[in-house]
């Protein structure tokens, strides 16, 4: 009986160690195996990485590619518009310019019962050069010119005597001189007969003469006929009367400081001087 006993605490203790070396075993193998797992999972992972790389880097060199020829492409065109601009710069024997656009307000009528001259505000100019002659906009709209002199800025509106620039008619783009006429009034002179200038035709600014620059409204026609063998077109100005504010155009520095004949009963276009200190 009592070696009964002694074998089973035997069998007992045997298995006890059996069990902890069993667990040992087992948790190195299951560590053992758990690193196996993770490098091939790690493996999987920079293969895919690898090749999404490889793949992401071909389209991306791919796209750099076609950014590249497409600029390529544009600084091709660009070059060839350059050539062109520069070649008809060089046509027509003039430079870029430096346009200047700063707000000016009327300070006051420079004469008595004269609502066609005014003081302006010169302060924002950069460049106040004696009589340099800027255009006036309001509102979109040309309203006159302005001389800069004896440092002070005097603005003549549409329908003042000193008042005239470079203007086109119509579809057409028929050229004239926006001017003002003792017995018409505000018209468009010095028109080519052909082709014939419509009532109803809008009148924009040119910029021939660099005092504004192309496509400002000047009016509408209201009238044409003929003078001297030219079209002489009488025009409602879209600004009427003196504004607040007024916006300055100055198209060049260098631009020529002179304007149109204003003598109606001259029977050419050509330019003059203009006294502005003469009354």
């Amino acid at each position: 009986m009592k070696k009964l006993f002694l074998w089973i605490i035997f069998l007992a203790i045997a298995f006890f160690f059996s069990m902890q070396i069993s667990k040992e075993f087992q948790a190195k193998v299951l560590y053992l195996s758990d690193a196996v797992k993770i490098g091939i999972l790690n493996l999987n992972t920079n293969v895919v990485n690898s090749v999404t790389r490889y793949f992401n880097q071909a389209e991306h060199i791919k796209n750099l590619s076609n950014v590249l020829d497409k600029k390529e492409n544009l600084q091709y065109l660009y070059d060839a518009l350059q050539s062109e601009h520069n070649a008809l710069l060089e046509a027509v024997d003039t430079k870029p310019t430096t346009m200047q656009v700063v707000l000016s307000r009327m300070i006051s009528y420079v004469e008595i019962n004269n609502y066609t001259k005014i003081w302006l505000d010169s302060k924002n100019l950069e460049n106040k050069r004696e009589k340099a002659i800027f255009g006036m906009i309001s509102d979109n709209k040309a309203a006159g010119i302005a001389v800069y002199q004896e440092g002070r800025l005097q603005g003549f509106l549409n329908g003042n005597e000193k008042c005239s620039y470079s203007v086109n008619i119509g579809d057409n783009t028929m050229p004239g001189v926006a001017k003002y006429d003792i017995n018409k009034g505000f018209v468009v002179d010095y028109i080519p007969l052909y082709p014939r200038v419509e009532i109803g035709d809008n009148v924009y600014t040119s910029g021939f003469d660099e005092i504004f620059y192309p496509g400002i409204f000047v009016g509408i026609v209201e009238s044409v006929e003929e003078s001297q063998g030219y079209q002489i077109a009488r025009v409602k100005p879209a600004t009427i009367g003196a504004e607040q504010f007024y916006w300055l155009v100055d198209i060049d520095s260098l631009k020529s400081e002179f304007l149109p004949q204003q003598n109606t009963e001259s029977q050419d276009n050509t330019t003059k001087i203009f006294d502005f200190n003469k009354e």
